[in-house]
């Protein structure tokens, strides 16, 4: 039981992966990674290989408003290098430079004193008595000095002026410099300043060494730098500079031009938005947004066509030439991404997709995936607004203009009109930028390039496309219906009654298809070539027959055989010449499974005593699954039956166009494809429209005798021309 329930498993799991559906969802899933990745490359930031101090060989733009970090820092730190530091006053530095002064002219005092007590010979006399009365040289000074100045210093009017620098000293120069910041940097600068202004006021030069001497003694630093107070203040000052002073590296401007040396700050700059190849890393958020981003808008796409276009969504057909267009436009996206990154917004041939589509599958598939298209590559390219712009008018413009195309011309005249939409939209949305009339100029042509470029890059890609998913569009259907082509040139000259049978059928179907909502032009194509399996053996089709029956020495069943096999015939002719697969349906299909009445009464007549089975007199079939396929179907029937007629009266022919009508739904023969009562009597409607104009009344004219000369002839025909037109004067109106 377990190896039969594994079995099973197992045959169900190869089921579903045979399935279409599941194949449409593989389709679907590698093309959203396949586009999801190339997408993500573009939009991850592009990687440079360079450090400080290299020369950049670059030219690298900012793809967003950058915060040059360091260059503001470093901004920062220069100027609070300007502030003035925090200074903070030293205890008692002032009073102590007072009380300094004056215990200094107080001790200079008595030192004068009591040497001039003393009795002097000689000047070493002098510096002995000196010395003794200043055990601990305070007074240096006075040895420093020359003879006649300390001559002076020692002199009852050196004492005087002495007291007197003292009273400028203490009275003027010490109370003036306590105000001031007095530091180790700037003491030196205000001793010699001081000195300057007591030396002014001065009347002996002598007593210059004594203010020198006391000064620098005297004073000291009153003040001194708060080195913590101090740095807080510049910090502060940095982090309110760099918040209202950021260093701005706006979005397209330059970080760095070739040639320019890496500096320390633009190698951050760098580094920080992910550009160094040696620093940055994968940016994996990146990419996961970017991957789902794409997931929805695929998600988005399938509900709109599971609601709006369910056939698409069932075709796996469709489902793989809808991918592989988006991808060969995600491509060519890439390469002018990766190539000229700064046009590339101008030069991505988005409008590709739209107009093959458009050609394809019709307007509203093609609008919905130029829709997809404009916002994965707007993300890729940073959201600009003007591609997304140009990318949604244009490619809008290029599906409505291309859907249902049937001449290369129109195209062509697409992709003109296209590119000037695109360059009046560029130009628009420059204006509104203020750009340079240059540049609106170069923009805009290269946008209106960029038209012409997409639609010839189409016509290049569809004849591709076409064999490879075996599709048809309205100009291959053309080619097709192209008297020269070799299957239809061959029926022609081997079977001209199928030939001219075939040109019959394909105008009836299109007047019908076309009046139904269908593809008039398939429908016509198809019916050219429904009979291509009689070129087998033209002779054994009535419309072929010249010389006698072949049919007339074949049993009923294998004229049946021969009747019914070219269809297969048919198919297989198609095959070789590479008709399209939806043609060739159409081959297969125009007869269903249809009963070949003639000879299976003839049969039932040549021996009543068996029983026949009518499935033997049969077409194999399929039976027509498309709206086309069904109106060759009814249209080759119509065409047979009446062209048998003996007596073709309006009446007839309408009346014998319902019943086969009648007959072909009542038969099952219809049962595969979308057509309704109301679309039968469309159809039946048509056809009488256009057999009325093929067997209407004619003028029967005079059967004119035998005449001798041509001037007879031409006589009686004018005698008669006469006679109707005085026919006419005699009865007018």
């Amino acid at each position: 039981m377990v190896k039969t329930h594994g079995r099973s498993s197992e045959k169900r799991i190869k089921k579903y992966i045979k399935s279409d559906s599941f194949q449409r969802v593989i389709i679907v899933v590698v093309t959203w990674l396949v586009l999801s990745t190339l997408l993500a490359y573009e939009t991850a930031p592009k990687k440079y290989k360079l450090k400080v101090g290299d020369v950049s060989q670059f030219d690298i733009q900012a793809p967003s408003d950058l915060k040059n970090t360091l260059k503001t820092r470093q901004n920062a730190e220069e100027k609070a290098e300007e502030l003035p530091p925090v200074v903070i006053s030293i205890e008692n530095a002032n009073s102590d430079m007072l009380n300094g002064a004056y215990e200094y002219f107080d001790g200079l005092e008595q030192v004068i004193l009591n040497v001039n007590q003393e009795k002097i010979v000689s000047r070493e006399d002098l510096d002995y008595i000196i010395k003794k009365h200043d055990p601990e040289g305070l007074y240096s000074v006075l040895f420093e000095m020359d003879e006649s100045d300390r001559e002076y210093i020692f002199s009852d009017k050196g004492l005087e002026g002495v007291r007197t620098l003292k009273g400028l000293i203490i009275k003027g120069t010490i109370p003036s410099l306590t105000v001031k910041e007095l530091m180790e940097d700037n003491l030196t600068s205000y001793k010699a300043q001081s000195l300057a202004q007591v030396e002014m006021q001065l009347e002996e030069d002598s007593l210059s060494y004594i203010a020198r001497d006391v000064l620098n003694k005297v004073l000291k630093p009153n003040s001194r730098i708060d080195e913590e107070a101090t740095q807080a203040k510049k910090d502060e000052f940095i982090e309110s500079y760099i918040n209202e002073n950021p260093v701005i590296i706006y979005k397209d401007e330059r970080i760095i031009s070739k040639d320019d040396i890496v500096t320390e700050d633009i190698y951050e700059v760098l580094k920080e938005i992910n550009y160094i190849d040696s620093e940055g890393k994968p940016d994996y958020l990146l990419y996961i947004s970017v991957f789902l981003i794409i997931l929805g808008l695929i998600l988005i796409t399938i509900a709109y066509f599971k609601n709006f276009q369910p056939k698409i969504v069932q075709d796996r057909r469709s489902i793989m030439l809808i991918c592989v267009v988006m991808l060969i436009t995600t491509l060519f996206a890439w390469v002018f991404k990766e190539f000229v990154p700064d046009l590339s917004y101008l030069l991505i041939p988005v409008f590709i997709a739209p107009v093959l589509l458009a050609i394809f599958l019709g307007i509203e598939p093609a609008l919905a995936i130029n829709i997809f298209l404009v916002f994965s590559f707007g993300l890729m390219l940073g959201g600009n607004y003007e591609f997304m712009l140009m990318a949604l008018a244009g490619g809008s413009f290029a599906a409505y203009f291309t859907t249902n195309a049937t001449q290369r011309r129109r195209i062509s005249l697409a992709g003109i009109i296209l590119g000037a939409i695109n360059a009046l939209i560029i130009v628009f949305t420059g204006i509104i930028a203020k750009k340079s009339f240059e540049s609106l100029l170069n923009e805009g042509g290269l946008a209106f390039v960029n038209g012409i470029f997409s639609i010839i890059l189409a016509i290049g890609i569809l004849p591709f496309l076409e064999s490879s998913f075996n599709l048809v569009t309205p100009l291959k259907l053309l080619e097709l219906a192209d008297p020269n082509h070799p299957l239809l040139k061959r029926l022609l000259m081997e079977a001209p009654g199928t030939y001219h049978h075939s040109l019959m059928v394909g105008n009836l179907a299109e007047v019908a298809t076309r009046e139904i909502g269908g593809n008039a032009l398939l429908a016509r194509v198809g019916a050219y070539f429904h009979d291509i399996g009689k070129l087998k053996r033209p002779n054994f089709f009535k419309e072929n027959q010249m010389n006698g029956n072949p049919h007339d020495k074949l049993t009923p069943n294998l004229s049946t055989l021969v009747i019914t096999s070219h269809t297969k015939d048919g198919e297989e002719l198609a095959i070789k010449y590479r008709i399209p697969k939806i043609i060739r349906d159409i081959i297969v299909q125009h007869h269903g499974n249809t009963l070949v009445a003639y000879f299976y009464h003839k049969a039932m007549q040549a021996d009543k005593t068996e029983e026949l089975k009518e499935e033997t007199f049969r077409y194999e079939g399929p039976k027509p699954s498309t709206r086309e396929a069904a109106v060759v179907m009814l249209a080759d029937s119509v065409e047979a039956a009446v062209r048998a007629m003996p007596e073709k009266t309006p009446g007839k022919i309408e009346g014998l166009i319902r019943k086969i009508i009648k007959d072909k739904l009542d038969d099952g023969q219809l049962d595969r494809c979308d057509l309704t009562l109301k679309d039968l009597s469309t159809i039946a409607d048509s056809f009488m429209q256009v057999l009325s104009g093929v067997f209407h009344e004619r003028t029967e004219y005079p059967e004119l005798e035998k005449k001798n000369t041509l001037a007879e002839l031409d006589n009686s025909i004018y005698n008669i021309e006469k006679g109707k037109t005085k026919t006419k004067e005699a009865n007018p109106g």
